[in-house]
């Protein structure tokens, strides 16, 4: 029965197809609330977005439609990188953001999170 809220926004969320993309507002409103679903939605979602931007970032798809390795990937996010940390980063780069630039509130949430891991996490240059 613990679990049941968790479940029950799981079901919501694959069963409506037709939902609309989050935004960054919606997002960044999950991310301060004081209720425990809306913390962890975030917690799930900023997860879901690193692991998901993770997965593709080694590999692209080439005109045949076979995927092939990348020599040099996007972003390097670093090994054992704690769900908390993830969230944090992408918390303080919002806060920091609809801060100057109120009107980012309607950009794709999943974009402004991938922009958030490109741009804090980049790869080093070997010489």
């Amino acid at each position: 029965m613990r679990h049941l809220p968790r479940l029950l926004m799981l079901v919501t969320i694959v069963s409506c197809p037709a939902a609309e993309q989050m935004k960054v507002g919606d997002l960044y409103k999950m991310c301060t609330s004081s209720n425990q679903i809306d913390k962890t939605a975030c917690s799930f979602y900023v997860l879901g977005v690193f692991e998901g931007a993770g997965l593709g970032a080694g590999a692209v798809r080439d005109k045949s439609g076979t995927f092939r390795e990348l020599k040099d990937k996007p972003f390097c996010v670093p090994e054992g990188l704690s769900s908390a940390a993830m969230e944090l980063v992408v918390k303080m780069k919002m806060g920091e953001d609809l801060a100057v630039y109120p009107q980012d509130r309607e950009m794709p949430a999943v974009s402004f999170v991938i922009g958030v891991i490109v741009h804090e996490f980049p790869c080093q240059k070997a010489n």
